[in-house]
This record gives C-alpha cells, sequence and structure tokens, in this order.
C-alpha cells in the first residue's frame, strides 16, 4: 500500500436516476443542478483537487456520460475515468465496478449528494487519520434521534475523541433500535480490501448492494473507523437540503442582501 501522501484516487457515484428531482432530471443529471451558479458536482471536485485527488473515477449512466464531457475543461489539471453502471443495482455496486481503475489503492467515495464546507476539507480529514491508523475511515455525524431513520448509522465498539472505532454500520434503523446517533455521511476513505468484499456482498436493503454491507464486513475481517468530521453538512440528495445549500453558499457568496 502507499504513503498516505501518495493517495490520489477519488470515486464519484454519479449514475442515480435523482427521482427525488423529476421532472427536471429527466432532462438534466441532478450533478449538473446549480448551487448557486457552480454545478453541485463541481464543488464535490472542488474538494477533492483541494484534498491531492487527481485521478477521479466517475460511475455513470451510459445517457448521463456526455452531461459531463465538460469536466476535462473546468479541471485540467485533473485525469477523469468514466464507468458505465448499466443498471442502477446500489451504492455498493457502484464503488466496486471502480477496482480496475483504482488498483491496489487506497482512494476516496465522494457521493456527490454531500457537500461539506470546511477550511480543511472532510477528504483532507479522512486522509490526516488514515496517515496514522493506516485503516479505512469513513466520515460520521451527529444525528438527531428523529432523523435517526434516514441515515446508516455507525455500531460503536470504542472512541477516542472523534475517532471512533466501529464493529459495523446498521442501514436506517428505527431510532429505538440504533446503536448509536453517529450517522454515515457521504465521505469514504477505503483500502483496496473493500474490492473483494463488495464482490461478494448479495443485495440487501431495497434489493441493492448495499455499501453498508461490505462495511459491516471489512469492520470484522480488517478494520473501519468513523471520524467526525468538521464542517457544514448538506445533504442535497433532498430538495430540502438542495435549498438549504443554496441559501447558505448564496449568503456566503453574496451576503444577506440579495439584489
Amino acid at each position: 500500500m502507499k504513503n498516505v501522501q501518495s493517495i490520489t484516487k477519488g470515486v464519484i457515484p454519479a449514475a442515480g436516476l435523482g427521482k427525488r428531482f423529476w421532472p427536471v432530471t429527466k432532462i438534466i443529471p441532478k450533478e449538473l443542478l446549480p448551487i448557486v451558479t457552480k454545478p453541485s458536482i463541481h464543488m464535490v471536485l472542488e474538494e477533492a483537487n483541494h484534498s491531492g485527488l487527481k485521478d477521479i473515477v466517475l460511475i455513470v449512466a451510459l445517457a448521463k456520460k456526455s452531461f459531463f464531457d465538460h469536466l476535462h475543461d473546468f479541471f485540467p489539471q485533473m485525469n477523469f475515468h468514466f464507468v458505465e453502471q448499466r443498471e442502477p443495482f446500489g451504492l455498493g455496486h457502484a464503488v466496486g465496478l471502480a477496482e480496475k481503475k483504482v488498483e491496489e489503492e487506497p482512494f476516496v467515495v465522494l457521493l456527490p449528494d454531500v457537500i461539506i464546507d470546511h477550511e480543511t476539507t472532510v477528504t483532507q480529514q479522512l486522509i490526516q487519520n488514515f496517515q496514522t491508523i493506516q485503516k479505512s475511515v469513513c466520515a460520521a455525524e451527529r444525528v438527531p434521534k428523529e432523523k435517526v431513520h434516514l441515515y446508516g448509522v455507525y455500531d460503536i465498539a470504542s472512541s477516542e475523541g472523534k475517532l471512533h472505532k466501529a464493529k459495523g454500520v446498521i442501514e436506517k434503523p428505527n431510532a429505538e433500535k440504533a446503536p448509536s446517533d453517529l450517522g454515515v455521511a457521504g465521505r469514504y476513505l477505503f483500502t483496496p480490501d473493500i474490492f473483494p468484499l463488495l464482490t461478494d456482498t448479495k443485495p440487501g436493503y431495497g434489493g441493492e448492494i448495499q455499501l453498508a454491507d461490505a462495511m459491516n464486513i471489512l469492520a470484522k475481517r480488517e478494520a473501519l473507523y468513523a471520524y467526525e468530521f468538521e464542517g457544514r453538512h448538506f445533504d442535497i440528495g433532498h430538495p430540502q437540503g438542495f435549498i438549504q445549500a443554496i441559501d447558505y453558499y448564496g449568503k456566503k457568496e453574496y451576503g444577506n442582501g440579495l439584489d
């Protein structure tokens, strides 16, 4: 495995149908919907670039690929590799498709539905932790009890400050059955050991291949850590979170008085 300083590969799953935003996402991919003036995927790529990632594997549906051809113009310093996901078989399936491009290196998964604002990017925070523990480490945040059922939730074995060793992940549990209030937050740094586990993972929640199921096996066979990141988090996969992000970044860019 390479030294953490040479982590340069990121995986962005962008093959989703965007059903929560129909009919607009029947016309344009949700990853190109603008947060004020920037397509959301540009914001994720800016995070990746600022964090030192240079090789980006985009998992896309064939019908959407042409929409992303412009990325070379805006991010000429990055190498883009497109991998087709022919059917929406789940996040675990999408990540697994990146294996041949990632090869035997640690890599970061950045969900384009998640934007996190902080001077030190969440990807940088994960890399810094990986430098110390040399094990897979994923972003986590505290989730209000009434929203626990919307998240994957970490089952924690032990904690040291904001770094937690996880026994696994429970996908969208009822609040009464949730093992903690630490939710999965859309950024993951994995060792390549995750790939054979994804290959062997059977369809689970929702009939899809769940990344969480492979993470559970990884926690038992190798190790899995959850890190409470610093930053303002927006889940823009939902219209409410999307609107909140526009409001936040609009005020950040233009102030409170928009003319």
